[in-house]
């Protein structure tokens, strides 16, 4: 399991400051305090020493993406939502489903960089001896931090490195409120770089804050809309094994502005906690969206 800083209010993954291939670390006050000694120069020497391995298993960063575009050109899939919409559990799901035999139809899994990322997601979705479950901690909203999850998928003609770009829901509240917000830089790169989007809306917000969730999920809606350029967007219906506690008017409210925004887009509801058995939204419709997410880039 990927453990993470120890100072409080960082979530970069443990160790990070002694293998990033940047000095952005030197701008951690807590490392330099336990550093006194370490000049910039000796600093560089440490990083240019890490960066002969290829990958490490983390998720990777921005300037990592070279490792991946040696053999191809990435396609990168931009998670947008709100905050705790589910982006990080849904591709922690993904990587379950995966894991225990489950298929993207017409893809088979040929291999991925952030083994160890998507397995530290999974963790969180396993059902503790008290029959709870441990959702990942909130995706970090610090504007330099970024997570893209890898998977090399094949099917008989065609090669694919898909990377899931992951970024915290406050920050894209930031994007969409005004995109040149300092504090969103990272929703800046997902939305320039992504090939496709991947948009959450969330069945819980909608009925615990209704109206004020329609809002914040409709204005980053038309955020996105915005300057997509033809590339495709997959609506997710998180937590839908809810949706009937959602009232009709809030729903078909929703349903409109989305239609309007996004008239070409599917919808697919989605859920991590199945009634019984192999219930569709779970184990089959999670697939889905990966499934629909390529069909469109084909």
């Amino acid at each position: 399991m990927r453990k993470n800083c120890q100072n409080d209010g960082c979530a970069a993954p443990k160790g990070l400051c002694l293998k990033s291939s940047t000095n952005e670390h030197l701008k951690c006050e807590t490392w330099l305090e336990k550093n006194p000694s370490i000049q910039i120069g000796e600093t560089k020497k440490t990083t240019d020493k890490s960066i002969c391995l290829p990958w490490t298993g983390e998720a990777l960063q921005p300037e990592d993406i070279s490792i991946i575009s040696e053999r191809s050109v990435p396609l990168i899939v931009g998670m947008v939502g709100t905050a705790d919409a589910g982006k990080t559990s849904f591709l922690g799901m993904i990587y379950t489903l995966l894991f225990n035999g489950g298929r993207i139809k017409n893809w088979g899994f040929s291999g991925s960089t952030t083994l160890a990322a998507w397995e530290t997601l999974a963790q969180y979705l396993k059902i503790t001896n008290d029959g709870s479950v441990n959702f990942p901690a909130p995706t970090s909203s610090h504007p330099d931090f970024y997570s893209l999850y890898h998977l090399a998928l094949k099917n008989d003609n065609t090669f694919r490195d898909v990377l899931f770009a992951d970024s915290s829901g406050e920050v894209f509240s930031d994007w969409s409120e005004d995109i040149n917000d300092d504090n969103a830089e990272n929703a800046r790169w997902i939305y320039k770089s992504s090939s496709a989007f991947i948009f959450m809306v969330d069945s819980e917000a909608l009925i615990e804050k209704r109206g004020r969730a329609v809002s914040e999920i409709v204005q980053m809606a038309g955020q996105l809309a915005a300057n997509l350029n033809s590339r495709p967007v997959v609506i997710v219906w998180t937590k839908s094994d809810r949706e009937a506690a959602i009232k009709p008017a809030i729903k078909a409210s929703i349903e409109e502005d989305l239609s309007e925004l996004f008239p070409e887009s599917i919808s697919i509801k989605v859920s991590n906690f199945p009634k019984s058995g192999k219930e569709k939204i779970c184990h089959l419709n999670n697939l889905l969206v990966i499934e629909s997410v390529l069909l469109e880039l084909n």
